[in-house]
């Protein structure tokens, strides 16, 4: 059993020799980086942080955020991570919820640094400064400028350097603990309703240790890792960053998903692996500059995080495969409440249309409604026990105990075949009942998909004459395309291919679907059109 922290796994984990940290086109090495931990461990416990306090990271995917959160972990302190473009009313909110006593904020994310003031936080200032070597006085007036700034916060680069080393000598820097709660994470809830999850520092280290028998090479040497995901995702946190660093692969931080960009990346650095979403791989290859020989430089693409069309994935490994890439994309299956990746496909165990088998250490099954284990092929909920379970809800313990183990109910729907291959049908909370009759959407949307002109579809449920019908949200690939041939053509592939009961009675085409801040289709905002 591992019974590190998060720090203590990172420093005797990493490429001490070879590792680094790229951040806008700026190359930190991982000893500065460590470095840099270390001088930030010693500034927090002395501006008053203690063991157990909360300090909320307020910030994109950068070097600052990670700092913090290692920080964290070595001094037994609990990082509250929060999307950085969370409104002020919102994060004001989370605060008092998480009992949070400090703030780390990106300056040129905030207009006026005065409306923070009334947080009651302790606020450290973090710039894209902090970590340019060229040009570096320019991004900085560029801020100034921009945005206006108080005397109320503490700069980030005056936390991580320390003119008087004997500061050191008066602080117990190690005082956190494997079984502390190393994070906070939001989530949709397995229930539906948002959460705020307590992840430990052994739920991500045993998600690493999982998840490194997942990879094709194990001597990684200059190899990087792109995290494109956001950490204040714990698909992002625990499998971009975290199990990436303790593997030994150097880091490529994206603080916004630009596809040309990302695609830019790819081609001029040693980048091997990447964990995405759907929608990140899709537009990727919208784009010229994803195309070329320097593809076969990939060999572990996972994707997570919304269901994924399998259409999409045989074109996407089509072109992989065209420039001899190693690589194939491996359609996986997580959740916040077990630190995110619970199953995925691998090239010795894969199956179309399924999500994988569970990864190694963690259990999955089917369950009834009475959580009786239901045989294989046979649709239920998904459950989960797992080493990277979660300690449980801010506000609750969120699992259920049994047969001495714990045991996650994710809310989704799927079933388990014979051979321990997962497949996900929907959230349960989406499965909609029209004549006693269980209707899955992802099931019609999955259909629409099919159709050469759909881009992306949304099956939700309306009421007329107090009864439940389907409506189906599409968007179009070529915005020329003839709309009332493309509804009629809808019509008849669902009537021939869905039950009477799964077909919609309305199509409706709109320009582009709303999503959630994780890039997720957002069905819940069609209850407002």
């Amino acid at each position: 059993m591992n019974n590190q922290t998060c720090y203590e796994m990172l420093v005797n984990n990493c490429d001490l020799k070879k590792g680094s940290i790229l951040f806008n086109k700026h190359k930190i090495s991982i000893n500065k980086f460590l470095k840099d931990i270390e001088e930030f461990s010693i500034s927090l416990a002395e501006i008053g942080f203690k063991k157990g306090d909360v300090l909320t990271i307020y910030l994109p995917t950068c070097p600052q955020a990670l700092v913090g959160f290692y920080a964290c972990s070595k001094l037994g302190i609990i990082a509250n991570i929060v999307h950085p473009l969370l409104p002020l009313d919102k994060l004001k909110e989370n605060l008092i919820q998480t009992k949070s006593k400090g703030l780390m904020f990106y300056d040129i994310l905030i207009k006026d640094q005065k409306e923070l003031i009334g947080l009651n936080q302790i606020l450290i200032n973090c710039s894209i400064s902090n970590y340019v070597f060229f040009r570096k006085g320019l991004y900085y007036l560029y801020t100034k400028i921009k945005n206006k700034t108080c005397n109320h916060t503490i700069k980030y680069s005056k936390l991580i350097y320390h003119k008087n080393k004997n500061s050191y000598a008066n602080i117990v820097l190690s005082q956190g603990h494997a079984d502390d709660v190393v994070c906070t994470m939001h989530s949709g809830g397995t229930s539906g309703q948002p959460k705020i999850v307590k992840l430990t520092n052994r739920a991500l280290n045993e998600l690493s240790i999982s998840l490194e028998k997942m990879y094709t090479r194990k001597n990684r040497g200059t190899e990087y890792g792109l995290v494109a995901l956001p950490i204040f995702h714990a698909y992002g946190l625990g499998v971009a960053v975290h199990t990436c660093l303790t593997n030994k692969y150097s880091l490529i931080l994206v603080p916004k998903f630009i596809p040309k960009e990302i695609n830019n990346l790819i081609k001029y650095h040693n980048v091997t692996f990447m964990a995405g979403v759907p929608l990140m791989f899709k537009k990727m290859i919208e784009y010229k500059n994803f195309y070329g020989k320097h593809l076969s430089k990939l060999r572990d693409l996972w994707c997570g995080g919304d269901l994924l069309n399998e259409s999409f994935i045989e074109h996407f490994d089509t072109i992989l495969e065209k420039y001899k890439a190693p690589a194939r994309l491996m359609r996986g299956y997580g959740l916040t409440e077990v630190g995110s990746v619970c199953a995925v496909n691998t090239f010795e165990n894969y199956k179309k249309y399924s999500c994988g088998k569970a990864i190694p250490n963690t259990i999955i099954q089917i369950w009834d409604e009475n959580e009786n284990v239901l045989n294989p092929n046979t649709i239920g909920e998904i459950v989960v026990n797992s080493p990277s379970v979660m300690q449980g809800y801010l506000d609750d313990k969120g699992y259920i105990e049994k047969d001495g183990k714990i045991w996650i109910k994710t809310g989704d729907l799927g079933y388990l075949d014979k051979e321990g291959f997962l497949f996900i049908l929907d959230r349960k909370k989406r499965s909609i009942k029209i004549s006693a009759v269980n209707i899955f959407p992802s099931e019609i949307e999955n259909l629409a998909k099919t159709h050469p002109d759909i881009d992306e579809a949304c099956a939700v449920p309306y009421h007329y004459n107090e009864k439940t019908y389907i409506k189906l949200y599409v968007s179009l690939k070529n915005k020329e395309a003839n709309k009332e041939k493309v509804k009629r053509e809808l019509f008849t592939l669902c009537e021939r291919n869905l039950i009477k009961y799964s077909w919609p009675r309305l199509i409706e085409i709109i320009d582009e679907m709303p999503r959630t801040s994780f890039g997720k289709v957002d069905y819940k905002k069609f209850d407002m059109i």
